[in-house]
C-alpha cells in the first residue's frame, strides 16, 4: 500500500466543502466559553484543527490561543496558508495517519464526511494502512467516525472536542455504523453539549444534510472510577419564518445570536431529560428530550407495565418486510402488458399469446400493492399495482425440489410455463445471491417467518389472506398504520405486525386505534422514532399500554368508546358504506350507559361526529379519548409538539 496513492485519492475522493466563517466564529468562541467555566488560562492550551481547508477555523482561533497545529491533505492550500498564518504549526499530511501520542487540550473543525456504503475502495485503503481505520472499521459508517475516534484518542484528560458533522449519528443503533464509535465516545468522554442545525441549510452543495455541532470532554481518570454523571445542553434551531430573510441571511441572524447569548425566538435551549449514563452504546441517541416531554412519555409508559416492565410494540409483534421477488417485472402481473381479464376468464401471455388459466391457478394471482396505498386504518383500494404469482413451498410436502417444481407444473400448468420463459434470467439472479436455483417459481422472502426465535416456520399466506393484519410504510416519519381482515398482499416497501402469540387473541380495534393517535404522534417526536428502513426504534420505543391497568369505571367505559369508534371507522374504510347513526347509537346506548345520563361532552362530540358522518371528526374525538384515558391535557401536549418539534 502506497501511502502517496492514498493521500491523492482521498483528496480526489473526499471533496470539499468549507465552513462558513460565522459558524467556524461561533463554534471556536463557543469552545472559548466551555473553557473559561473550567478556569483554564487559554494561552496555554494545545489546540488542533485535522482538516484545516482554506483556515475558516484559524483565522478565530488565533485571537484567543497562540498553540495551534493544523492538519491538511491538500497541499495545493500549503503556500496561501502558510502565509496567512505563519504562527500556526501546520502537517500537510492525513490526520488519521497522525500519532494517537501527540496530545491536545482543544480539537476542534469540520471533518470530511463521506459514507463507506458508496466508497468501500476507499475505506479499504484506509484500513489497509492505519491501525486506527482497522480498529474502528464498521459497514455502513462514515469517514468523519474515524476523525471522532483520532480525535479522541489524540485529546488530554479534561480536554474538549468540538465538530460540526452531520447528525445522522446520533440517533443510530446497534445494527448500523455507530457499532464502536457510541461506545468509544461513552467510555472515554461525556457529552457536554448538542446543537441541532437539521432546520438550517449551511451548506449548498449538500442540500437536503441535516447537521449538527456536538461538544464533547475526555473523562479524567478520577471521573471513570466514581462513575461520574454530566448534564447535556441543548440547542435546537427552528424552521426559518421570516419571508424577508433568504437562507443565508438568517442562518448568519441565527449564529449572531448564538455568539452574542442574544434572545431569539428561533433559539430553544434547554438541558436534555437525558444524562450522559443514561446514554447507552448501542441505542439511539435521543438528546432533543426536555424534561417537560418526559413529564408527558413517563404519564404514558407507566400505563404500559407488565411485570413492572414498559412493555414496548416489539413484546407483542414481529416487525418484518412484506414480499420480496426474484425480480418484479416477471413476477407481478399487469394488465394489458401480460395479463388479461375478460369477465371470469383470466389470461397471462406466453410466447406473446395470452392463454387462459384454470381456477386453481387463479387462487395463486394475489392482488398486490405498495407502501404508498396506506392509509391510517386501512388502505386505497384501487391503488394495487397488478397481481402477484404466488406459490407456496408447503403446499407439497416434499423436501425434493424437483420433485417439488414436478407437482406445481401439473396443478399449474400455465402460470409455471409463464415463468418458465424467464427461468435462465431467474436462475442466474438465484445464484449470483448463492440461492437455490430450483426455487425460481417462489417470493424469495416474506412467505414464511420465526416466530419467537424458535425453529418452526411459520407459513404466512393464511394471514395475508384473512387473517387480521397492520401495517405501515417502511420509509415515514409519522404514525400512519394499516389494517386488513382481509386479502392484503404487498410489497417489501411495507412492514407487516405479525403477532407474536398468533393463537392469542389480540384487540386490534384498542391497538389500531392507539397506534394512530395524536398521542403516538406525541411519542414518535418525543421518542425521536422514525421508520427509515430500520425498524429498530419503532420496536424498542413504542409503550404499547397494558389495559387491565385501566380500573376505573369510566376509564373502562372510554376503552369501550375507543374500540367501537375504531371498529366503526374500520368498517367504514372496508365497505366504504356511511356511518349511520341510529346504528352507533344503539350500540353506544348499550356499551356506555354512563355517557348518556345527562349531558356529557364526549356524547356531544361523538353525536356531532356522527350527526356530520365525518371520519375526521371521529378521528378526533378518539385524540380526545385518549388523552382522557391517560389523564392528559390535549392542549398541553400540542402547545409542547408546537414548541419543541
Amino acid at each position: 500500500m502506497d501511502y502517496q496513492k492514498i493521500e491523492e485519492n482521498s483528496v480526489k475522493s473526499i471533496g470539499q466543502i468549507f465552513t462558513p466563517k460565522y459558524v467556524a466564529e461561533f463554534m471556536v468562541k463557543n469552545l472559548v466559553r466551555h473553557i473559561r467555566k473550567s478556569d483554564n488560562i487559554l494561552k496555554n492550551l494545545k489546540i488542533l484543527e485535522p482538516s484545516v481547508g482554506k483556515g475558516v477555523f484559524l483565522k478565530f482561533l488565533q485571537k484567543f490561543f497562540s498553540d495551534i497545529t493544523a492538519y491538511e491533505l491538500d497541499r495545493t492550500l500549503k503556500k496561501n496558508l502558510s502565509e496567512k498564518y505563519p504562527k500556526t504549526k501546520f502537517i500537510f499530511e492525513d490526520f488519521l495517519s497522525s500519532s494517537i501520542y501527540e496530545h491536545y487540550d482543544i480539537i476542534i473543525g469540520n471533518p470530511p464526511y463521506l459514507g463507506q456504503n458508496y466508497n468501500a475502495q476507499l475505506f479499504q485503503d484506509y484500513i489497509k494502512k492505519y491501525p486506527l481505520c482497522e480498529k474502528y472499521f464498521v459497514g455502513n459508517m462514515d469517514l468523519f467516525y474515524f476523525f471522532i475516534h483520532m480525535a479522541i484518542e489524540k485529546l488530554n484528560p479534561g480536554g474538549l472536542l468540538s465538530f460540526i458533522t452531520t447528525n445522522y449519528w446520533i440517533t443510530k443503533s446497534k445494527k448500523t455504523g455507530i457499532k464502536f464509535l457510541k461506545p468509544h465516545i461513552l467510555e472515554e468522554c461525556f457529552v457536554l453539549q448538542y446543537i441541532d442545525l437539521s432546520n438550517l441549510t449551511l451548506f449548498r452543495s449538500a442540500e437536503g444534510q441535516h447537521n449538527c455541532i456536538f461538544v464533547l470532554k475526555k473523562k479524567t481518570e478520577q471521573e471513570k472510577l466514581q462513575d461520574t454523571d454530566k448534564m447535556i445542553e441543548i440547542i435546537q434551531i427552528d424552521k426559518k419564518k421570516n419571508l424577508t430573510l433568504n437562507e443565508d441571511g438568517y442562518n448568519i441572524s441565527i449564529f449572531k445570536s448564538l455568539i452574542n447569548a442574544d434572545n431569539n425566538e428561533s433559539i430553544i435551549k434547554y438541558t436534555s431529560a437525558k444524562t450522559n449514563n443514561e446514554l447507552e452504546p448501542n441505542k439511539s441517541w435521543n438528546l432533543k428530550y426536555p424534561e417537560e416531554i418526559k413529564e408527558i412519555a413517563n404519564k404514558v409508559e407507566a400505563n404500559c407495565l407488565r411485570n413492572g416492565k414498559i412493555s414496548y410494540l416489539k413484546d407483542y409483534f414481529i416487525i418484518r418486510n412484506g414480499l420480496i421477488f426474484i425480480k418484479d417485472q416477471i413476477f407481478i402481473l399487469k394488465e394489458g402488458k401480460n395479463l388479461k381479464i375478460e369477465d371470469q376468464d383470466v389470461y397471462v401471455k406466453i410466447n406473446n399469446k395470452f392463454n387462459k388459466i384454470n381456477e386453481k391457478e387463479k387462487d395463486r394471482l394475489k392482488k398486490l400493492y405498495k407502501s404508498k396505498s396506506i392509509r391510517s386504518y386501512g388502505y386505497d383500494k384501487e391503488d394495487n399495482i397488478g397481481y402477484a404469482i404466488y406459490f407456496n413451498k408447503s403446499e407439497f410436502r416434499t423436501t425434493n425440489g424437483k420433485e417439488r417444481n414436478h407437482f406445481f407444473k401439473e396443478k399449474y400448468p400455465h402460470l409455471i410455463e409463464y415463468l418458465l420463459q424467464f427461468k435462465v434470467e431467474l436462475q442466474d439472479i438465484l445464484i449470483n445471491a448463492k440461492e437455490n436455483p430450483l426455487d425460481i417459481f417462489f417470493p424469495r422472502r416474506g412467505t414464511f417467518i420465526r416466530i419467537n426465535h424458535d425453529d418452526i416456520l411459520t407459513d404466512l399466506e393464511p394471514f395475508y389472506d384473512m387473517g387480521e393484519k397492520i401495517f405501515l410504510r417502511y420509509i415515514s416519519n409519522d404514525n400512519i398504520f394499516g389494517y386488513s381482515n382481509t386479502s392484503y398482499y404487498a410489497t417489501s416497501d411495507t412492514y407487516f405486525l405479525w403477532p407474536h402469540f398468533p393463537n392469542k387473541q389480540l384487540d386490534y380495534a384498542f391497538i389500531l386505534a392507539y397506534l394512530n393517535s395524536s398521542l403516538v404522534k406525541f411519542i414518535f417526536k418525543a421518542k425521536n422514532i422514525s421508520i427509515k428502513r430500520s425498524k429498530t426504534k419503532l420496536e424498542y420505543g413504542l409503550p404499547i399500554p397494558n389495559l387491565k391497568l385501566f380500573k376505573s369505571d369510566r376509564k373502562k367505559t372510554i376503552i369501550e368508546l375507543i374500540k367501537l369508534l375504531s371498529n366503526y371507522i374500520i368498517k367504514f374504510n372496508n365497505s366504504k358504506s356511511q356511518l349511520y347513526l341510529k346504528e352507533l347509537r344503539k350500540e353506544l346506548l348499550e356499551n356506555c350507559n354512563q355517557f348518556f345520563q345527562g349531558v356529557d361532552r364526549y356524547k356531544i362530540l361523538i353525536y356531532r361526529a356522527l350527526k356530520e358522518k365525518k371520519q375526521k371528526l371521529i378521528l378526533q374525538t378518539i385524540n380526545i379519548l385518549f388523552y382522557n384515558l391517560f389523564s392528559l391535557k390535549e392542549e398541553i401536549v400540542e402547545s409542547l409538539i408546537q414548541r419543541f418539534y
